[in-house]
């Protein structure tokens, strides 16, 4: 093809025909909603849901209660090994720690965006997010999680 009496190659014109497209949409995309559609942003304090869960005593608890048994273990285990040996025993036993820490903390978690879940589709909201990332404006969901979580529905 050739515009200007220049020959353009037919893969430049696709490519500045895609390009072009992509920047219509974009443009439509932040003009708003379309079609009368519209959307709501909620946000939820996690801190506060977390430190809210019912469930949150008792996993401190139990976590606590397997912290203290895997001490029991170290000391037990440690007495006849040597230092390099003793190094990896505590290894193994803190990742033993974490990984408890992770499988309680990550119900809580579930739980928690399980009740964000549900109380933004009851509301109508679009999107939430953690209050930590908002500056200005939305609907705080915080309280509403939080009666989610204690009701157990």
């Amino acid at each position: 093809m050739q515009i200007r009496q220049r020959k353009v190659p037919t893969l430049w014109l696709v490519g500045g025909a895609a390009i072009l497209l992509l920047l219509i949409g974009a443009a439509v995309w932040q003009s708003g909603p379309a079609l009368g559609q519209s959307f709501s942003i909620g946000f939820v304090d996690m801190k506060r849901a977390f430190d809210n869960h019912p469930r949150k005593v008792s996993s401190e608890r139990a976590l606590a209660e397997f912290d203290q048994a895997k001490q029991r273990e170290f000391q037990q285990r440690a007495k006849d090994l040597s230092p390099a040996q003793r190094q990896d025993l505590y290894r193994q036993l803190q990742q033993q720690f974490v990984q408890k820490e992770d499988e309680l903390r990550g119900g809580l978690t579930q739980d928690i965006r399980a009740a964000v879940e549900k109380v933004g589709h009851d509301r109508g909201i679009s999107i939430v997010l953690d209050r930590q990332v908002v500056l200005y404006g939305g609907v705080d969901l915080t309280d509403a999680v939080i009666a989610q979580l204690t009701s157990g529905k």
